[in-house]
């Protein structure tokens, strides 16, 4: 079978990661098919190296007219030179020229969580737009043979709120990328963790998004100091240091004269990911919402204590392997983290909690495996 892999989605973040990690367990599980890696021109997988197995890699400029170029009426040369069979979307919606079997990997969960205002950050004229997109987002996404979404809960709201049957929606437990245990990581990034200050480390390991809430961290910073009398909490952030974003953040952390307490390290290549889990002392996930956060797992895997926004969403991933904040409350948080600071054994009970709860999940075998038994599935079906 000849499968098209759509990873034109995937730029940064988690969601290269779980790519890079699914073309690793190909390489080792996918032999008997023959794999056609299409990504977008300038990330990561630009440097993929082909072999028997992932036989062909085509490139897709990243400017918005050309990608959609591609995806409306390029793809379908591709699908026709290539033989193929099926696409599979990693995280993204399919192709609407792709005339042939569409299993859609799906990570946009705000579209399965219409009661929560995902977008409410953004001025009027931007959240909008937003919306729009989303529309034709979830519209295109419906258009895939089949969806697969991370958590049982996203695939219940997806059949109940759109009425699919389980034919066509599926869901796959997220696993552990194998680019990170407790092993892994490069010198690189060790040399760059010896920077962070001392103290007691609290990471939030994301690239730039309202939804993840990053600036809510000085403000922590300020309640531990001002309520609390401690000063020796540093957040660690994984920002291009000359974002926009960034210096924002930077600059409130000046204002408030908590500078010290945050610690810009910049992007982390995903190789290297293990070290700068080794480095601190706990893991911090404020989000609004997520289908799945690479940190979730990852934080478990690396066994450091993990604090998450508490939602219907969050519960229903942790269980009670995390310690739950009120979202968007600086004294909830701040209180938290001052207990789990001081409180040994304390961090000692979430990671073994975390570790119970990593046994839930799969491997990263077994979720290739799972993903490639739904594509199989799928043209056996058509």
């Amino acid at each position: 079978m000849n499968i098209l892999l759509n990873f034109i989605p995937l730029k940064r973040g988690g969601g290269v990661q779980v790519g890079l990690d699914f073309i690793r367990q190909l390489r080792v599980y996918g032999k008997k098919h023959r794999w056609i890696l299409v990504a977008t021109e300038g990330t990561v997988f630009e440097d993929v190296e082909l072999d028997g197995v992932l036989v062909e890699k085509h490139l897709v400029k990243s400017d918005l007219w050309r990608r959609l170029y591609f995806e409306l009426f390029g793809c379908r040369k591709l699908i026709q030179s290539s033989n193929a069979d099926v696409v599979y979307t990693q995280f993204g919606a399919c192709w609407p020229g792709a005339k042939i079997v569409n299993v859609a990997g799906c990570a946009y969960s705000n579209l399965m969580y219409p009661e929560v205002d995902f977008w409410s950050s953004f001025p009027l004229h931007k959240k909008i737009l937003k919306k729009v997109v989303d529309y034709f987002r979830k519209r295109r996404m419906l258009g895939a043979d089949v969806i697969v979404y991370e958590t049982e809960d996203l695939a219940i709201r997806s059949m109940t709120q759109n009425g699919l049957d389980a034919n066509k929606v599926k869901f796959v437990l997220p696993a552990v990328s194998s680019l990170v245990s407790a092993k892994s990581g490069q010198n690189a990034t060790d040399g760059k963790a010896t920077n962070i200050p001392n103290g007691f480390r609290v990471l939030l390991f994301a690239g730039y998004h309202p939804n993840k809430n990053i600036e809510l961290l000085p403000v922590v910073a300020e309640r531990l100091r001002d309520v609390h009398g401690v000063e020796d909490i540093v957040f660690v952030i994984t920002l291009p240091p000359d974002s926009v974003a960034a210096c924002k953040i930077i600059d409130d952390a000046g204002r408030r004269r908590v500078k010290k307490n945050i610690y810009n390290i910049g992007p982390i290549p995903q190789d290297e990911c293990g070290s700068l889990y080794r480095a601190v002392d706990a893991v911090i996930l404020p989000s609004r919402l997520e289908s799945f956060s690479n940190n979730i797992a990852e934080s478990w895997a690396m066994e450091k204590p993990l604090l998450i926004s508490d939602f219907e969403w969050s519960r229903s991933l942790c269980g009670d392997a995390a310690i739950y904040i009120c979202y968007d409350d600086p004294n909830d948080t701040a209180t938290k983290l001052v207990a789990l600071r001081n409180d040994v054994d304390m961090r000692k009970e979430m990671v073994k909690r975390g570790l119970a709860k990593l046994n839930e999940y799969p491997s990263p075998r077994q979720r290739f495996m799972a993903y490639l038994d739904i594509i199989e599935q799928a043209v056996d079906v058509k």
